[in-house]
C-alpha cells in the first residue's frame, strides 16, 4: 500500500520531516557549531520526542507538531531546545537517568520533567501510555562531519516508527531542491521545493543512479551527494513508467525555506 507523505523543508538551519502512515523522520543541519551527541538518543513516543544529551545538558532536539501526536497528549507543552533538569522530582546527570525513570515509570502513572526554556522553569507531566498503543518505534541516525546538504555542517537523521528499518527512510538533497524517500521498495521523488528543483521532475519518478552509481539505500545517495562540493555536477538518471532519463543538474547552495505539503 502507498504511504502518504508530508514532507516540510526548512533550509539553510534547519528540518526535514516526513511522516508516512505510522513513522517520522526529520532531519537536522546545522552549521559548524552543529549539536554533538553523547550516547544514544531517547525517544518520548508519547511526545514524538527525541532527547539527547549534548555533553551539556540534556534536551529535547524535536518534538512532535501537537496535531501529530497521540490525543491525549497535544497539549503537553514542551519544544525543541528545551533542557529537562529533574524527572520524577530527581535532578538529572544523565539522559540514562531519564530513561531508567520513564521505564520505571508504571503504564498510566504520571511521569514528571522539571524542564527550561531559556529563563523560565516549569514542571511538565503526562501519564505514561502503554506501548502497545503507541506505534511501534524504530530508531535510526546517521550523522555525517562533511558538506551538508549544500553547505558547511552536520547531516543528522532520526527515523521512528513503521514496521521496519527502511520505515521513513529520506535522503534530502536541498542544493537541487529533491526529497527522495524509500517507497515500494524504490528509490522515489517524495518532495519536489518550488523555486529550488532543477530539471524534469515529478513526484514518484525513480532514481536509478547518481553520477554513475547505482543508488542502493538512500544514506548512500545522501552520502554520495554530501561529499560534493557547491558547483559540483551530477548526473541522475531516473525512471517515469517505462521511460528512462536523465539529467544534468548542479548543486547549489541551500538557500531560504520552503515548505511541502
Amino acid at each position: 500500500m502507498e504511504r502518504a507523505f508530508a514532507v516540510i523543508a526548512l533550509t539553510a538551519v534547519g528540518t526535514i520531516s516526513a511522516l508516512p502512515a505510522n513513522a517520522q523522520t526529520f532531519v537536522s543541519r546545522r552549521d559548524s557549531t552543529a549539536l554533538n551527541i553523547v550516547g544514544q538518543p531517547f525517544n518520548l513516543g508519547e511526545l514524538g520526542a527525541v532527547v539527547v544529551d549534548d555533553g551539556k545538558e540534556i534536551k529535547f532536539l524535536h518534538v512532535a507538531p501537537a496535531d501529530m501526536r497521540p490525543k491525549a497528549y497535544k497539549e503537553i507543552d514542551v519544544q525543541a531546545n528545551d533542557v529537562v533538569l529533574m524527572c520524577n522530582g530527581k535532578r538529572l546527570k544523565t539522559l540514562k537517568e531519564l530513561e531508567a525513570a520513564y521505564n520505571e515509570t508504571a503504564v498510566g502513572a504520571e511521569f514528571k520533567m522539571g524542564v527550561r526554556r531559556q529563563e523560565e522553569r516549569f514542571l511538565v507531566s503526562f501519564a505514561k501510555a502503554d506501548p502497545k498503543d503507541l506505534p511501534k518505534m524504530v530508531m535510526q541516525m546517521a550523522a555525517t562531519g562533511g558538506p551538508a546538504s549544500g553547505g558547511g555542517g552536520k547531516m543528522q537523521r532520526f527515523t521512528f516508527g513503521g514496521s521496519g528499518q527502511d520505515a521513513g527512510d529520506m535522503a534530502p538533497l536541498l542544493g537541487i531542491g529533491l526529497i527522495i524517500g524509500k517507497k515500494d521498495k524504490a528509490f522515489k521523488v517524495v518532495g519536489i521545493m518550488p523555486n529550488a528543483a532543477q530539471g524534469d521532475f515529478k513526484q514518484d519518478d525513480i532514481i536509478e543512479s547518481f553520477n554513475g552509481e547505482k543508488i542502493k539505500s538512500t544514506q548512500q545517495l545522501s552520502e554520495l551527494y554530501e561529499k560534493l562540493a557547491v558547483g559540483a555536477k551530477i548526473e541522475l538518471q531516473y525512471k517515469r513508467g517505462d521511460k528512462t532519463m536523465q539529467a544534468s543538474l548542479t548543486k547549489k547552495e541551500a538557500q531560504g525555506k520552503v515548505m511541502i505539503r
